[in-house]
């Protein structure tokens, strides 16, 4: 055999050496990244298993109080499933929290605050959004303002503003006129839903700051040819805000809408401020429920059923926000996202 003919077996060999090393060193590098996305992946899921248990653990508990009997109560055997069921809790719970007329009283508030701010909010989001005017940008940051200041800091004012409401000044002209202190010719509009209708109107109720904003950023994701052809064909601000700017909202108007239902349902402040003896929602309700109850059988120390009928009765509180979650989740996710980063 030649000398380049052995040369040659010699590279060819030594080639073939290098490629099978770059294979396996390929190899490694694939199978280390594949466990490394395995080890990832099931830290992740534990990670979000153990958050999920955290947040659910409170609920799972309280569907398991709610149909266990109140003798159970005392059973140490028993943890999470009961020995047999019943429904003795719901019903002592809807005879302590007068179920039916505050969920009625609950219905209204929440629907109406709702339909009111998704009208005002969308309205006032719109001009925000796609207007130029003098003062824009300090009354958008009054708008903020509206978000940041704690609702807390202003019932107060707000109480006596209701308490001794004057129209335009009727009141006070009346006094002058007369010689009298104008609260007798104010309006009291506390035990009325006068007091959260008129805010929600005015663009000033409960989050309504936030609602703003959502529906600015809305709008200003909302291509400007669509506008610029509305008013080819005649259409003024109003009809474009009807015809183009709603129909492509539908994901934010049932945000705030879902947002307005939930926080109207959870307020307990100003509700009861407002609402000290008459149209007294599910909130007020549960909470004078647990005290009066805590109070009345304190002498006989059933612990067991107290705690019964709280677990019913938060259950009870929590079920209609959470069925309307539960049947609107996936457009409520996609107006948080489309508000939230359109714009």
């Amino acid at each position: 055999m030649s000398a380049s003919a052995i040369l040659e077996k010699m590279h060819i060999r030594g080639g073939n050496a290098l490629a099978d090393g770059a294979v396996k060193k390929r190899f490694r590098k694939k199978e280390l990244y594949g466990m490394t996305r395995r080890i990832w992946s099931l830290c992740r899921f534990l990670l979000i298993f153990g958050l999920g248990f955290v947040i659910l653990y409170p609920l799972l508990q309280i569907l398991s109080k709610v149909f266990m009997p109140v003798d159970q109560y005392r059973d140490l055997s028993i943890i999470w499933i009961p020995k047999s069921l019943t429904l003795d809790n719901i019903k002592n719970a809807i005879t302590y929290v007068k179920f039916d007329e505050s969920l009625v009283n609950s219905m209204i508030l929440c629907l109406s605050c709702a339909a009111i701010q998704i009208v005002v909010c969308s309205l006032t989001g719109y001009g925000f959004g796609r207007f130029r005017f003098p003062f824009r940008e300090p009354l958008f940051l009054m708008v903020i303002l509206t978000i940041i200041v704690p609702t807390q800091i202003i019932f107060l004012p707000s109480f006596v503003q209701y308490r001794f409401f004057d129209f335009f000044g009727i009141s006070k002209l009346l006094g002058l006129i007369t010689g009298k202190n104008y609260t007798e010719y104010a309006v009291n509009l506390i035990d009325t839903r006068w007091s959260f209708w008129l805010p929600s109107f005015f663009g000033v109720g409960l989050r309504s700051g936030i609602f703003i904003y959502l529906f600015r950023q809305c709008f200003r994701g909302i291509p400007k040819e669509l506008e610029e052809a509305a008013k080819i064909d005649g259409c003024g601000s109003i009809t474009t805000y009807v015809r183009i700017m709603l129909p492509n909202a539908k994901s934010s108007i049932l945000t705030v809408f879902l947002f307005s239902i939930v926080w109207h349902w959870n307020e307990y402040t100003l509700t009861r401020t407002f609402f000290p003896q008459k149209h007294q929602p599910l909130a007020i309700q549960l909470r004078l429920a647990i005290d009066s109850m805590m109070s009345d059988l304190a002498t006989r120390n059933d612990l067991a059923f107290q705690m019964g009928v709280t677990y019913a009765a938060v259950l009870l509180f929590i079920l209609p926000v959470l069925i309307i979650y539960i049947f609107t989740q996936r457009w409520f996710v996609e107006g948080v996202e489309s508000s939230g980063i359109k714009g």
